[in-house]
């Protein structure tokens, strides 16, 4: 059995167009029936605010398949980790014997998560949108944007964050890379005029309501069924009103 760590992981694969690509053929061969997948088990800790969850699933026809265990600790950064990390086991789908351990700590289902949420907007949002929003400014909102740009020519950023300081520091990052980008202490201001807004925070509480939404803008809701805590919880960056106007904008949802 061979075992990889992120370093080696990540050098082999990219965010980028054939990742793009092999992330969709997935979910067109989910959408045709040809995939086996069982439901999440899933592990809550509410003890030390964590949870970890099990996943895998199986394209038919396919040589080999993934089993990922993906922990979710959100008191980490507190003690300066990661709040997620992870790993997967490959096995032989004719022996089940593993072939592979890949420590990737998390790196796959991050760049697995930001494609999903481009592919969402390629098929759902305005062809030449140029203008993005960021609701939160950890590594998936610096990834989604990425993705983004693989099919949209993005011009403008925006960016709130629940600390002010965070949403300023990613906005000077994305000026240094070409973007105009500026941060805002309110979502309302943060949201006027996007073609795409983007949640990434994994707050339990909504965050953006139907009146930050223009006609035409598209949302990609990070995580809408999340649990936590034991309990699943629907669209925690949303309100039922922003769900409910969708004759106004186009609301797409991209689990991790």
């Amino acid at each position: 059995m061979q075992i990889y760590n992120r370093q080696q992981i990540s050098a082999a694969v990219r965010l980028d167009a054939d990742a793009l690509a092999a992330v969709e053929a997935g979910f067109r061969a989910l959408g045709m029936g040809n995939v086996v997948q069982p439901p999440i088990l899933s592990m809550a800790l509410p003890e030390v605010n964590g949870e970890v969850d099990v996943k895998t699933a199986w394209i038919r026809g396919s040589d080999s398949f993934a089993i990922k265990i993906s922990p979710g600790f959100f008191d980490n950064p507190r003690r300066g980790l990661p709040s997620l990390n992870g790993l997967m086991v490959v096995l032989s789908a004719e022996t089940g014997i593993p072939r592979a351990l890949l420590l990737d700590e998390g790196y796959l289902t991050a760049i697995r998560t930001a494609l999903a949420g481009a592919l969402a907007a390629r098929y759902l949002a305005r062809r030449e949108s140029r203008r993005v929003t960021l609701i939160g400014a950890g590594e998936q909102a610096r990834l989604q944007l990425a993705a983004l740009r693989l099919l949209f020519p993005v011009e403008r950023v925006s960016v709130w964050a629940r600390r002010p300081e965070a949403a300023q520091r990613l906005a000077r990052e994305l000026a240094e890379d070409g973007l105009q980008a500026a941060g805002y202490p309110q979502i309302g201001a943060a949201c006027a005029g996007a073609d795409i807004i983007v949640t990434t925070t994994p707050s339990r509480e909504p965050l953006l309501f139907a009146e930050h939404l223009t006609p035409g803008v598209h949302v990609t809701a990070m995580d809408p069924t999340a649990r936590r805590n034991g309990r699943w919880i629907s669209a925690p960056c949303c309100t039922q009103t922003t769900w409910s106007a969708t004759c106004a904008a186009r609301v797409s949802a991209t689990a991790s």
